[in-house]
């Protein structure tokens, strides 16, 4: 998808902020006008690229780039220069106005900050204490809260007891949940088994390869990593087997394998984007697919026709720990609202959702029977309807001229 374009100061070329399928920014594109080129990927290769600009003169690309976990200025000599690094520190840049001079540009400087929190009986109140949290997820009793705190390119493992109110690290050294751009995250970073006592996650090795990993939730031993096996956003299934994607040349797959290895095996030919989450008896999946298609599909973990849930990005599905409602909320967006829906017993979608013949709105979802509404996104619910994490967001940012080399 390309988002936003840049033409240069003779017209001849144009700069293009690009997300791939999965909805992450990734390096910009300079392409000729003229012809039928794809050209090629300009500024830090290893960032996502949100803006970007030219000098006056046309002899400069600039580009507001996530390379090394924080967004900063870089700019590129035309057509095929290295990149260069012109702002740093604890803040973000984003956004690009060069001057007419060229002797500066006008950026938005700021931070952006996340918490985790959790309704109970007692109310809400703050569980994390630190930086951008998010992705938090409930373990089956309840007691316990896990969640990441984003730190650079990577993120870290926490787990907060409810009761005390006391949060702490998981795991030191292991990035969790690493993704190239920054619409990262939207599938499962982790997941925690059903009994509760140890959980999967990803995290790249030496060489960036992606792989999974087991450790138990009560640090009774340390991590151990599933061997010969290349794979993100990790579920359980219902027997112990671990469902994850799994990247095969331009297009991605379902497979499945055992803790100790064996038994990996493609599941299915749908072409996956994400592996989000999992229903509570994990019979189900719910899977991300290609933009464009209609609603998103529950993969049966038995084998079988997957379901189409009738739900769309940037909605998604989620159910409470007992299996008698489930969640439909904006999970990327703090804004919005969240739809609670009843379960029959054995069902994992409410008919009005399975009976629907096409994508719901958020005006459909608020008509539906018995819906409650929570009026806000970003919400995953817990044990019961009446227990659920939310995060929210805020940034802080003011426009600062910036000096150009």
């Amino acid at each position: 998808m390309a988002h936003r374009s840049y033409p240069s100061p003779d017209g001849k070329s144009i700069l293009v902020v690009e997300m791939n399928e999965r909805g992450d920014f990734v390096p910009c594109r300079l392409i000729p006008v003229e012809g039928n080129s794809p050209g090629q990927r300009v500024g830090p290769s290893d960032g996502a690229c949100t803006f970007a600009g030219w000098s006056p003169d046309g002899k400069w690309m600039y580009f507001s780039s996530s390379a090394g976990g924080v967004f900063h200025i870089w700019r590129q000599r035309f057509p095929d220069g290295q990149p260069e690094q012109v702002t740093s520190g604890p803040t973000e840049e984003e956004g690009i106005a060069v001057a007419p001079d060229g002797r500066s540009l006008i950026t938005a400087v700021g931070t952006r900050q996340s918490s985790v929190w959790v309704h109970d009986s007692r109310g809400d109140r703050q569980i994390s204490i630190e930086g951008r949290a998010l992705q938090p997820r409930f373990t089956p009793d309840g007691k316990k809260l896990c969640y990441l705190v984003r730190k650079g390119t990577s993120s870290e493992l926490w787990v907060a007891e409810l009761e005390s109110n006391h949060s702490e690290p998981l795991l030191s050294g292991l990035p969790i949940g690493v993704s190239p751009g920054e619409g990262a995250f939207w599938g499962a970073g982790y997941d925690i088994s059903p009994d509760g006592r140890k959980l999967v996650f990803f995290s790249p090795d030496r060489d960036g390869k992606l792989r999974l990993w087991l450790t138990p939730l009560d640090r009774g031993s340390p991590p151990r990593q599933i061997p010969g096996v290349e794979g993100e956003q990790p579920l359980f299934g219902p027997s112990g087997e671990i469902f994850f994607r799994k990247v095969e040349g331009s297009s991605a797959h379902l497979y499945t394998v055992r803790e100790d290895g064996s038994g990996l095996r493609r599941v299915s030919e749908l072409t996956v984007v994400d592996v989000f989450s999992a229903s509570p008896d994990r019979k189900w999946l719910l899977l991300g697919a290609l933009p464009g298609t209609q609603g998103e599909p529950l993969f049966p973990t038995a084998g079988g026709t997957p379901v189409i849930t009738h739900v769309h990005p940037p909605n998604w599905l989620m159910w409470t720990g007992d299996g008698k409602h489930v969640f439909v909320s904006r999970l990327f967006e703090s804004g919005g609202n969240t739809y609670v829906l009843s379960l029959s017993p054995g069902q994992v979608l409410p008919a009005s959702l399975a009976q629907a013949k096409n994508d719901l709105s958020d005006g459909d979802l608020a008509k539906l029977p018995g819906v409650r509404i929570i009026p806000m996104g970003n919400v995953v619910p817990g044990p019961t309807a009446d227990i659920y994490a939310f995060t929210r967001q805020s940034a802080q940012r003011n426009l600062y001229r910036i000096p150009l080399p």
